[in-house]
C-alpha cells in the first residue's frame, strides 16, 4: 500500500486517471444522505446516469465506515467515453466532494481495490502490489507515494 503524499492535480492527475482506467475494471463514487447536491451535481448525474452500473446502499466503502447511516454508492464500468467525462469535470484527485460531485472516487482491479480516497480528509492509497504498475504510477511527473 503507498499512500499519496500530495494531491494529483491538473496534468499529474490526468495521467494517474488514465493509468487507473487503463489497469481497472470498475469504480464507485458516493452520494452521502447527509449532503444535498446542488445544481451542477444533479446535471452531472443526469449526464453519466447511462453508465451507471449500479447504485448500492452501503455504510462502508474502501477508506470509509459510516456509523448509523448509509450512502447510495454508484459503481461504473472503467471505459474511455466515462473517463473523458470525468476528466471534463474534475482537475484535482480530492475535488470529489459534495455538494458540487459524488464524492471518493475510488477504483478496482478484478474486484481488489487499486485506488482508494477520502477526499474530504485529503487521503489517497494505491493499494497494489504489481511492481510494473507501482513503476507506472512512479512514473507520472508529480506523484509523491510513501
Amino acid at each position: 500500500m503507498k499512500e499519496l503524499l500530495e494531491e494529483p492535480k491538473g496534468t499529474t492527475y490526468i495521467e494517474l486517471l488514465d493509468l487507473a482506467f487503463s489497469t481497472c475494471d470498475e469504480f464507485l463514487l458516493v452520494k452521502r444522505d447527509q449532503l444535498d447536491l446542488n445544481k451542477n451535481a444533479k446535471q452531472w448525474i443526469e449526464e453519466i446516469k447511462p453508465h451507471i452500473k449500479e447504485i448500492r446502499r452501503q455504510d462502508a466503502w474502501p477508506g470509509t465506515t459510516l456509523l448509523g447511516h448509509y450512502a447510495d454508492v454508484y459503481y461504473f464500468n472503467c471505459n474511455q467515453e466515462l473517463k473523458e467525462v470525468v476528466i471534463r469535470k474534475t482537475e484535482r484527485l480530492y475535488q470529489w466532494l459534495q455538494p458540487e460531485l459524488l464524492e471518493d472516487i475510488c477504483f478496482f482491479k478484478n474486484g481488489k481495490e487499486w485506488l482508494a480516497t477520502v477526499a474530504h480528509e485529503q487521503i489517497g492509497v494505491i493499494m497494489t502490489e504489481d511492481e510494473n504498475e507501482i513503476e507506472k504510477i512512479r512514473g507520472i511527473k508529480g506523484i509523491k507515494m510513501s
